[in-house]
């Protein structure tokens, strides 16, 4: 006789989800276990380090020690424990503000001397000039101060103020003070339009007017007769990721993929699509990446791309495919933690491999290969490979030299170029902004130096003719015309603007730029 018999199928579900549960619960047990050994090894830690340790160490600093200790365990670096005071520098840093007096200032003779003041800065509402000379701040004399020592004192809390002694023209001085306030940089600083209706403007980051501040500055562009665009991110280490899916919504059709992100929780899963038409259609269109460019920045750069809509030209760029949640604590700091990875439309990584791993050069045959809508090879692997590689990876030996004898002379070494500028420009030695630099001027920052006590060696000198005619025209070009013609200047000598020039000025319809590849 059979003494085992068939339970009904609704007993066999009933004993496989009480065994469910109870394995489930035994898990739970195990996990809660695990982590009340942990609280009391960490307590144990605390404890004896409280008492024991050679000198007194506070109890807050003791915890916040140990949670940025998890944290930098972790082996990420955009996972960190941010103090209260670098959260509020974070937050002014994703509106690109900071708080001040507005000045943009340099060593000139051995003083801080006034650039520019911003405009609807508390300096220019004071009424603080180009050229004014800072000879006292809060009854301290500035002379001999570097730029970095005037950026750090001129800043500070909201509401604030300093007092500045100025100098204007021969002895006249004015004493001003200034209420510090939020200062707003712009995240698109160059535009211009060079030969051939090419247009070109540079976005420093992806602040919260990024979007607004590109719109309006194509815009203008456009009205002025441009007729193609080179958007240069370089330099650029990215931001707000709604930014970049802004600026990439500008260039790419409706319906389009910009970005996904992937990660273990549902919320960190996502994808981002083109809402709008594209705002200027037909445009040719190149973007200029670096080393430094990273995060929303290569958002932008590899969306372009793999839709075909951009030439990518430059270096490979910086690898940060990485999206992090801020979470706000009780004692005003907070934590930064990565939650998920950017790929781009094509299913990229933006990621660069870990530290201890190799990165992947440029054009390495190790980078998995990606194929566009027209069959175009994009690469994958970490960052985003331009499709022409242009521009140097390193510094120039000769101009690397040059600083590295001057050494902590360089700011004395700009003051000596900036001195000549001025002579230049006092003697009416140069015309317009599009100049040529004489050798004989290169003498003259030489005897400059040689007056100041800046001992270079004549050949490390000769040798970095290039970079001191470039570095010697753009201030001549700054003092004689203002920033503006300085920055415009400096794009006409850019050898990868020019290239990319040169791509867009044979374009007439967008599919034009890949015809050079």
């Amino acid at each position: 006789m059979n003494r085992f018999r068939l339970l009904p199928p609704t007993a066999l579900i009933a004993i496989a989800l009480l065994s469910g549960a109870w394995l489930l619960g035994r898990a739970l047990d195990r996990d809660e276990r695990r982590s009340e050994e942990g609280a009391r090894l960490l307590d144990a830690v605390m404890e004896r380090v409280r008492t024991n340790y050679v000198e007194p160490v506070d109890d807050e600093q003791l915890w916040q020690n140990a949670i940025a200790g998890m944290l930098d365990e972790l082996g990420d670096p955009n996972s960190a424990y941010i103090t209260p005071d670098r959260l509020e520098r974070l937050n002014l840093a994703a509106s690109n503000a900071y708080r001040g007096v507005g000045l943009s200032v340099d060593v000139i003779d051995g003083w801080i001397t006034v650039i520019q003041p911003r405009a609807g800065s508390p300096a220019e509402r004071a009424g603080l000039q180009t050229g004014d000379r800072l000879v006292e701040l809060d009854g301290k004399s500035m002379q001999g101060w570097t730029v970095n020592e005037a950026r750090e004192n001129l800043r500070g809390p909201l509401g604030s103020t300093v007092r500045l002694v100025v100098e204007r023209g021969q002895g006249t001085r004015i004493t001003v003070t200034l209420e510090r306030a939020d200062i707003r940089n712009r995240a698109v600083t160059r535009a211009v339009v060079l030969d051939g209706g090419v247009g070109y403007v540079a976005v420093t980051t992806f602040s919260d007017s990024t979007e607004a501040e590109l719109i309006s500055m194509v815009d203008s562009l456009r009205r002025v007769g441009a007729t193609s665009l080179v958007l240069d991110l370089r330099g650029n280490p990215g931001g707000l990721l709604e930014q970049g899916v802004g600026v990439a919504d500008l260039f790419l059709s409706a319906d389009k993929q910009i970005v996904t992100t992937r990660g273990r929780a549902a919320s960190a899963t996502m994808t981002y699509v083109d809402s709008t038409a594209e705002r200027w259609a037909g445009m040719p269109i190149a973007v200029v990446v670096n080393s430094l460019t990273a995060s929303a920045a290569e958002i932008v750069a590899g969306a372009l791309q793999d839709h075909d809509r951009a030439l990518v030209l430059g270096r490979v760029s910086y690898g940060k495919g990485s999206a992090q949640t801020v979470y706000p604590l009780d004692n005003g700091a907070a934590i930064s933690l990565t939650e998920a990875r950017w790929f781009t439309p094509l299913g990229r990584s933006i990621e660069v491999a870990p530290l201890d791993e190799e990165r992947l050069a440029d054009a390495d045959t190790a980078r998995p290969v990606f194929r566009t809508a027209s069959g175009r090879r994009v690469y994958g692997g970490g960052g985003i490979v331009p499709d022409i590689v242009a521009g140097d990876s390193v510094v120039d030996p000769s101009e690397r030299r040059l600083l590295a004898e001057l050494g902590a002379d360089v700011p004395r070494w700009r003051e000596a170029l900036g001195a000549v500028a001025r002579s230049l420009v006092q003697e009416r030695a140069v015309r317009d902004s599009l100049f040529t630099t004489s050798p004989a001027w290169r003498g003259r920052v030489l005897a400059r130096m040689r007056a100041m006590g800046l001992n270079v060696s004549a050949t490390t000198f000769n040798e970095a003719s290039a970079f001191v005619d470039r570095r010697l025209g753009d201030e001549i070009a700054r003092q004689g015309w203002g920033a503006a013609y300085a920055q415009r200047r400096q794009v006409r000598s850019d050898a990868v603007v020019q290239r990319a020039a040169d791509v867009l000025r044979k374009a007439r319809a967008p599919q034009d730029v890949f015809v050079a590849e």
